[in-house]
């Protein structure tokens, strides 16, 4: 592959440049970095009439490409800047008065919450002071509303929202930010003080799709009886990942088969090849090639509004829209350019999708399909017509999770162990489960119709279901509390991106410069365990309700707790997992009359109550106290009490 063949990838990695810097530009002024932008354009032209008129060109040709260079990175700086929502003088997060009440606009569906529904609204106006005023936001807000909400509601909201707070305890998964990237910096608890005042159809196409899936989602409900059915034809064929149970979509992420809940370039993969079985638009004339490529583009966008618009179904609607255009005119386009182009598209429109998992996963993983897989199929090409069907799924799953690895270890932390044996069972099943329920969708509404497309769709997806639980079940399915911090992801690109280059052009350089960055893996993996001397450590993590605390003591994990599990998992387990301490002990409670007292294996006892605990340290001295806040350990004045839920503390003891 010669990189100056696809001017796009070019495009698009200088452009994510320009994203990737804008936070530590974006103090800048927006009027500063468009005129360095419109600057360029202009030395870029003045020099290019230049060179033209005194035929320089060879002398300055390298000015060129890093003028154009330097303008998609400005590019990015400044669609970034009209991004964020904190540049935008009108929005909430500039509003220092009281708010006693707002005017907001529902534009999502209803979520079921374990104490509450969620649900998403615009802000349009705030009540402050004696005033009715313009204001901008969005405000994720949790209600008990009988009837629920629909989209296009207009509702008035007493009280103010209050904004997203970061996390509280080291490593915890940081909502502020990852809401902040979707355009939402405040939440509110509303319960039952709100009135809905009317609706309206502000957005009308997106509210008609909103609509009818909520319609196809009644539908199966009132069709499939196997509640696990119904959970899986939400996902796989609506995109409703947020409607599965816990216990079902561990199983489906233990045995590997996760990737097919995700509505992306497979299920649209799907709907663009059905097309093609039937007419082959090369063959057709200009004007009916034009409109039969013109529908499938429409019905491919219907199909990823219907599915809520997820990053990867996005990423797959562009770049198969994109293929479509250029065979208006008959053409075969380099897929590379269509993926950089279709990427570089989404990102003009919302660069902060940079930042969302499911887009990486999506554009990393076919990335791995188109250059791995075709080098595994090379190394074995069997007879039989079975086993060569079963090697070319298998490769393809071997390859993507050979490219999604570092992400998948880096933000879940787990590995399944059989996801070759699940693609087997996982793409053949969404490609009939999809065969048969788009069909159902379609014709739900015709009763006799509806109903045996239904009863096929749902033994389907139960014999779907029973294979992938016996695959959960095997011995040894998942590898858990696998830990790879930012730095070793890089790593793992550039070694990946290196063992690609020496298989296409084998030279004792690149070979050189792979070995010294597994070398550079191996120092990066021991510094932590041979630079730093192990210390005693007693972490008191910050907890909305009860408590957890763990003390580390020569590569060991002693912990105790007390809080429901889904707090531990969020708060406590990603710190846990992040030391990487396979060996863990609880702590020794004594039982007393006034209060239980921990023992700690260094000597200190730690006596618990009802606010907090107290740290009895007789001859065991501290050394350190810290609180947790802004990301970072602050030192502060020695304690004997340590108050539950003001914050996280970490005492190191000598």
């Amino acid at each position: 592959m010669i990189f100056a063949d696809f001017p796009f990838l070019r495009y698009l990695m200088f452009f994510i440049v320009g994203i990737l810097l804008y936070p530590f530009f974006q103090e800048l002024p927006l009027k500063g970095v468009v005129l360095m932008l419109g600057l360029g354009w202009v030395i870029y032209a003045l020099l290019l009439i230049s060179v033209e008129r005194n035929q320089l060109f060879p002398r300055f040709r390298f000015i060129f490409p890093c003028l154009a260079f330097l303008q998609l990175v400005l590019a990015g700086l400044i669609f970034s800047y009209l991004r964020d929502f904190k540049n935008d003088l009108n929005h909430l997060i500039h509003v220092e008065e009281e708010v006693k009440g707002y005017l907001a606009l529902v534009v999502g569906q209803d979520e079921a919450k374990p104490n509450s529904i969620a649900n998403r609204v615009f802000l349009k106006k705030i009540w402050v002071g004696d005033e009715l005023r313009e204001s901008k936001g969005e405000v994720l807000v949790y209600h008990r509303a009988n009837l629920g909400l629909s989209p296009g509601d207009l509702i008035w909201i007493k009280g103010k929202p209050q904004y997203i707070p970061g996390p509280t305890n080291p490593d915890e998964f940081n909502y502020q930010k990852f809401t902040s990237r979707q355009g939402v910096a405040h939440r509110h608890f509303i319960g039952d003080q709100f009135e809905v005042l009317g609706s309206v159809s502000e957005f009308p196409i997106e509210s008609f799709f909103i609509r009818l899936r909520r319609a196809l989602m009644d539908r199966m409900d009132r069709v499939f009886k196997d509640s696990k059915a119904v959970q899986i034809a939400k996902a796989l064929l609506l995109g409703q990942k947020k409607t599965l149970d816990k216990e079902l979509s561990d199983a489906y992420a233990t045995a590997g088969a996760m990737h097919v809940l995700a509505v992306s370039g497979l299920h649209v993969g799907i709907i663009y090849g059905f097309f093609f079985l039937w007419i082959k638009p090369y063959r057709l004339g200009i004007r009916k090639r034009v409109l039969y490529l013109s529908t499938i583009i429409l019905l491919i966008w219907a199909y990823a509004l219907l599915t809520g618009m997820s990053p990867s179904v996005m990423r797959a609607a562009t770049m198969f829209s994109l293929m479509a255009l250029a065979q208006m005119k008959a053409r075969n386009p380099s897929i590379f350019n269509a993926i950089a182009l279709s990427a570089l598209i989404l990102l003009v429109f919302d660069p902060m999708l940079i930042y969302a998992v499911g887009f990486q996963l999506s554009y990393v993983a076919l990335l791995g399909i188109l250059l791995i897989q075709p080098i595994l199929v090379k190394t074995w090409l069997p007879a039989n017509k079975i086993l060569e069907y079963a090697w070319q799924i298998s490769t393809v799953g071997l390859a993507a999770q050979i490219a999604t690895f570092p992400l998948s270890a880096y933000y879940f932390h787990i590995f399944p162990t059989y996801f070759l044996l699940s693609n087997l069972v996982a793409i053949p099943g969404a490609f009939l489960i999809m065969t048969v329920g788009i069909p159902f969708m379609l014709f739900s509404k015709f009763t006799l119709i509806g109903s045996s497309l239904g009863f096929l769709t749902e033994r389907i997806i139960k014999l779907f279901n029973t294979l992938v639980l016996a695959i959960q079940d095997l011995p040894g399915a998942r590898v858990s509390s696998i830990y790879l911090d930012s730095f070793e992801v890089y790593l793992y690109f550039l070694f990946l991106g290196l063992c690609l280059w020496l298989y296409h052009q084998p030279r004792k350089a690149l070979l050189w410069t792979l070995l010294a960055g597994l070398f550079s893996f191996g120092i990066h993996r021991l510094i932590p365990y041979h630079l730093h001397p192990q210390k005693e450590v007693l972490t008191v993590y910050q907890m909305d309700k009860g408590f957890a605390i763990d003390f580390e003591q020569s590569l060991s994990l002693f912990t105790y707790d007390a809080a429901d599990n889904s707090s531990i998992s969020f708060k406590v387990s990603p710190h846990r997992e992040r030391r990487g301490i396979e060996k863990q002990y609880p702590l020794q409670v004594l039982e007393k009359e006034t209060a239980k007292v921990l023992l700690l294996p260094n000597g200190a006892l730690l006596s618990l109550l009802d606010e907090g605990l107290i740290i009895a340290t007789p001859s065991v001295p501290q050394h350190e106290l810290c609180s947790w806040g802004n990301g970072v350990w602050t030192p502060m004045a020695n304690l004997d009490t340590l108050n539950f839920g003001a914050s996280a503390y970490r005492v190191v003891f000598d």
